[in-house]
């Protein structure tokens, strides 16, 4: 009989276990069409091996930025949030997978009753045990928690690359602000110097007030801009002392330095390997494959469950004697439940979860474009600013030299103060304007970097369930 008993269990476990099967994720061939075969963004960047961008900060000119960087990972409000989020769906992994598993619960019990003059005590100990066999449901239940653990890790995946873009890009701008201070600050003292000419010469009667009036407006706009600069100095400066989570005074903007810039050896790998390594791409895959293993959650509601469960123990009414003969006391129990009329709503929360599907797989062919745009237009602004840089370089030089040229000859009465004018403003707008090739150079590689999944390593988690 018993034997019977088992062999009935078993067939019928297999056959509710077995009723619904979890749909595995796969790259479709409308994803496929959505990835180019090489990316065009950048002659000058070589697609073959990709570089480790895990911490990639640390390469920088700037021994800073790869401090400032570092010290958000750890400290950052928005970093420290995700790894909470993370935590909780790995204990919420841990709650799913019990269910999984019968439950043991351990009971003690002491009671004292009177009736009539009489007293007596009671003692009871012992095991319950229950068991839950559904269609697959807790399976699935399980499956949709662990894709929800690997959509935890890319967010915060995420969220470390977004921050490291933020610092390092806030750095590089504090950096600009510094140089286009001392831009402003070197033409303010030129233009002095071109106004103590103008007004030597007026004073020798050699050459109208407008002059002197034309140096000194020069002057004094070019002097406008450098508390502006200042600010934008502090600014940034600012903001870089929260996102690292510390103070203003923990970030020193007085000491000036070149604006950073990354090593130009940057390798590119292949856009369908490049994409799944962003943050964004694999928590879009994740919740594809949490939503097809809640499908099958809802699907398994539509078949049968069955619940198995027991309890053994002993009771009596004195503790001592509990275990001896007559104290032993069991019972077994098991319950078949069958969905016979719902109105429909199972059926309709099956729906429900197909669509949710359907919406994560678009969501994660929407995060494949985002991806693609986001690199090819890094590559665009890196070799665009790259390519005006040369230019600017050349402009700077020629610039200096006319400016200087034409001081020189208005001190010796050769030429009109509207050339010192011009020369001097010229001067000024191409040495912002290489300032600012050099800044947009550098976050370009920043964007870039993001882009490619920088600052994030693709946890083994993910590589396991690469089909």
């Amino acid at each position: 009989m018993r034997k019977s008993t088992g062999l009935v269990l078993s067939l019928l476990f297999g056959a509710l276990s077995g009723c619904v099967s979890i749909p595995q994720f796969q790259i479709t061939e409308q994803d496929k069409k959505v990835i180019p075969s090489q990316w065009s963004g950048s002659p000058a960047l070589e697609t073959s091996k990709a570089a480790d961008l895990s911490e990639w900060w640390s390469t920088w000119s700037d021994p800073e930025i790869a401090r400032l960087v570092a010290a958000s990972q750890a400290a950052n409000t928005d970093v420290r949030s995700s790894q909470e989020n993370l935590r909780y769906a790995q204990a919420s992994m841990t709650v799913a997978n019990a269910g999984l598993f019968p439950t043991l619960d351990g009971n003690y019990r002491a009671s004292r009753s009177h009736s009539l003059g009489h007293g007596s005590n009671t003692f009871s100990i012992g095991l319950n045990v229950s068991w839950t066999i559904d269609a697959g449901g807790r399976f699935a239940s399980s499956e949709a928690a662990f894709s929800d653990y690997l959509s935890s890790q890319a967010s915060l995946g995420e969220v470390q690359t977004r921050i490291a873009a933020e610092v390092a890009g806030a750095y590089v701008n504090m950096r600009l602000a510094q140089k286009r201070l001392d831009v402003a600050q070197e033409n303010a003292k030129t233009q002095q110097e071109a106004l103590d000419i103008a007004n030597w010469r007026y004073l020798s009667g050699l050459v109208p007030s407008t002059d002197v009036d034309q140096a000194r407006t020069s002057f004094e706009q070019t002097r406008a801009s450098i508390p502006v600069y200042r600010a934008q100095v502090m600014q940034y400066r600012n903001l870089i002392a929260r996102l690292i989570g510390t103070t203003p005074e923990a970030v020193n903007p007085t000491s000036t330095a070149p604006i950073p810039q990354p090593p130009r050896n940057l390798a590119l790998s292949i856009p369908g390997e490049t994409l799944r390594n962003r943050p964004a791409v694999r928590m879009a895959e994740a919740k594809v494959m949490s939503a097809l293993a809640r499908y099958a959650q809802a699907k398994s509601a539509l078949f049968p469950s069955l619940s198995i469960g027991g309890s053994f123990g002993l009771s009596g009414p004195i503790m001592g004697q509990l275990g001896e003969w007559g104290t032993h006391n069991s019972n077994g129990f098991g319950s078949l439940t069958l969905p016979i009329f719902n109105a429909g709503s199972l059926m309709a929360q099956v729906e429900q979860r197909d669509a949710q599907a359907a919406q994560a797989k678009i969501d994660y062919e929407a995060s494949l474009l985002a991806g693609v745009q986001d690199v090819e237009d890094a590559l665009n602004k890196v070799w665009s600013q790259e390519t005006g840089k040369k230019s600017l370089v050349v402009a700077e030089e020629s610039a200096r030299n006319a400016a200087t040229a034409a001081r020189q000859n208005y001190s010796a009465g050769l030429q009109d103060f509207t050339v010192v004018l011009t020369t001097q403003r010229t001067l000024l707008t191409v040495q912002e304007s290489l300032a600012s090739a050099e800044a947009e150079i550098a976050q370009g590689y920043i964007d870039l970097y993001t882009a490619l999944g920088g600052g994030w390593t693709v946890p083994q988690e993910f590589k396991n369930n690469d089909r």
